[in-house]
């Protein structure tokens, strides 16, 4: 009873807690590299950690934080992301960011991207993003 419990309230969480939203990536050529921004909004009461994000559109994809270091801007790999709980993050051009490195075609504007995003309690979570510049 109490394994069925714990199921139902897993299943609860990921009923709409974690969403992710206003997802783009920037326009580039294969084989090159690009960024996903998007934000992602915790609406429940518990904390939850972003720890991979996932696409089939590059050969690998990393979550990044822009630094400042000795007044030089650089970006930082980062292993996850705790989101608390009725938080919002935004992953922006010169903060967090998900890197999409060696791209395996171009990304042109108006193209849709797929992503996977897991989660340590929400599980993974599908989302789009569109290509725009910005």
């Amino acid at each position: 009873m109490i394994f069925l419990l714990s199921i139902l309230t897993i299943l609860n969480y990921n009923s709409n807690s974690i969403e992710i939203n206003n997802a783009w990536v920037r326009p580039a050529g294969k084989g090159m590299n690009s960024a996903l921004y998007f934000e992602l909004k915790n609406s429940s009461a518990n904390s939850d950690e972003l720890f991979k994000v996932s696409s089939n559109a590059a050969e690998l994809v990393q979550l990044h934080k822009t630094v400042n270091k000795n007044g030089l801007m650089e970006m930082k790999e980062i292993k996850s992301l705790k989101i608390n709980g009725n938080q919002t993050i935004k992953f922006a051009p010169g903060g967090y960011h998900v890197m999409l490195i060696k791209l395996k075609k171009d990304l042109k504007t108006g193209n849709k991207i797929g992503f996977k995003f897991y989660f340590k309690k929400a599980g993974i979570i599908k989302a789009d993003a569109v290509v725009k510049s910005y």
